[in-house]
């Protein structure tokens, strides 16, 4: 049987999670000058101007990320998205933005908002076209603090994953980032 955990285990675990949120936020900036390099490498083999800066990336894709996340919140109606996902994954994002159709309901629409306090974006994964496969992959885990704007107490430290696929052109290179996953948040249960 399943019993509540009390206010001290909630703040317990809620620390043992932010120590292992914080651990792998160092690894991530200890292994960020490695992606870089690799990056710049990718970049020299495939062409300067048919793939992306590596600083470029992070903050357009630290950009898309909040704006999905700030949309699955707050939009009625996520037609709007629909060009940044794949296919295989558009249909699980239209069903998740239906989940918070309830907490829309629960709040007034100007507080269906993310607070964002920080975001850091670091690269994740590296795909480049090799043949047979014509697609090129990249991936940012984002460590964020935010909270949403109808609880402003409840500040929570979360990380997300987002991998992007884009077909490749010989010719021009990356043509459309398109997300293909979404992993998270990794968080601890909202205070409660």
């Amino acid at each position: 049987k399943y019993s509540p955990l009390s206010a001290q285990q909630v703040t317990m675990y809620n620390a043992i999670f932010r120590v292992g949120w914080e651990a792998r936020q160092v690894a991530e900036v200890v292994k960020a000058p490695l992606w870089k390099g690799l990056w710049s490498t990718v970049r020299g083999k495939y062409g300067h101007d048919k793939v992306p800066a590596h600083d470029e990336f992070l903050m357009s894709s630290t950009s898309v990320y909040k704006y999905l996340q700030s949309e699955l919140l707050g939009a009625d109606n996520l037609n709007h998205l629909e060009d940044l996902f794949t296919e295989d994954l558009w249909p699980i994002i239209r069903e998740t933005g239906s989940a918070y159709e309830k907490v829309r309901r629960m709040h007034d629409p100007d507080d269906c908002q993310i607070v964002w306090t920080s975001t850091r974006a670091f690269v994740c994964s590296l795909g480049p076209p090799e043949p047979p496969r014509n697609k090129f992959y990249a991936g940012a885990r984002f460590f964020s603090v935010m909270n949403m704007k109808y609880e402003p107490d409840n500040v929570r430290h979360v990380i997300d994953d987002i991998l992007f696929e884009s077909e490749w052109d010989e010719d021009k290179g990356v043509k459309q980032w398109k997300i293909n996953f979404i992993g998270g948040p990794i968080a601890p249960p909202a205070n409660q």
